[in-house]
């Protein structure tokens, strides 16, 4: 399986046609994002703020990145590097920065499915965000850690082949992929502090994933 871009920001969800507009999302919550107060919001996401004159700069990581979103212009972009933010990848970055409530992690441990809305979809989002990886890695899942770990990711504790992903600074995402045997083939989850549903809707944890597991393809070469 070749993944490429079209992979992202798609999942099962019956949203209205508005959210398939990329743009139409995008100046939605960028107009949400330019109301609210921006250290209020930075307390709550984690983020830092820098003032400089009328237009002050959020500066949030992300995946890997550090990232940079001006207030109120709404510009979007990474501060080390010349790539561009993918529009998939500022529509999620700004409705993290809405939805972030300041609350610490649990230490309770959920998959995709214990999420709002997220039993229904559970299969569409194994195929999109762990299915991906099983094929490529194999039963033996030879090279996923090596992959992961440049991907951004960090050796977990958690059993199996597991790494986990800072998403955003109050956000952790763990991908576990377990070896096949004679008996059952590879598998694989992706679990999350409870808290994640203060930050992040079940869409976009489902397209969150589902860019990691890219990130990780890519690493490995696949793409």
């Amino acid at each position: 399986m070749r993944p490429d871009d079209a992979m992202l920001y798609k999942t099962d969800f019956p949203l209205p046609d508005r959210q398939n507009n990329y743009e139409t999302a995008f100046r939605e919550a960028a107009e949400r994002l330019k109301a609210r107060d921006i250290h209020d919001v930075a307390g709550r996401s984690g983020a830092i703020v820098i003032a400089s004159g009328e237009e002050n700069t959020l500066l949030l990581p992300f995946i890997g990145d550090e990232i940079r979103v001006t207030h109120p212009g709404m510009a979007i972009t990474i501060v080390s590097g010349t790539g561009e933010v993918p529009m998939w990848a500022r529509i999620l970055i700004l409705h993290y920065l809405l939805r972030a409530g300041g609350s610490e992690q649990r230490g309770e441990k959920v998959s995709f499915k214990h999420l709002e809305g997220g039993l229904g979809y559970d299969t569409a989002f194994h195929r999109r965000s762990v299915a991906p990886l099983l094929e490529r890695f194999g039963p033996g899942l030879d090279g996923f850690m090596e992959a992961g770990t440049r991907a951004g990711g960090i050796r977990s504790a958690e059993s199996g082949h597991a790494l986990t992903f800072r998403a955003f600074p109050r956000v952790e995402v763990v991908f576990i992929l377990w070896k096949g045997d004679e008996e059952f083939p590879p598998s694989g989850s992706v679990i999350f502090d409870s808290s994640i549903a203060d930050y992040l809707s079940t869409e976009d944890v489902a397209v969150l994933c589902n860019m990691i597991a890219v990130r990780i393809l890519r690493a490995a070469g696949a793409a």
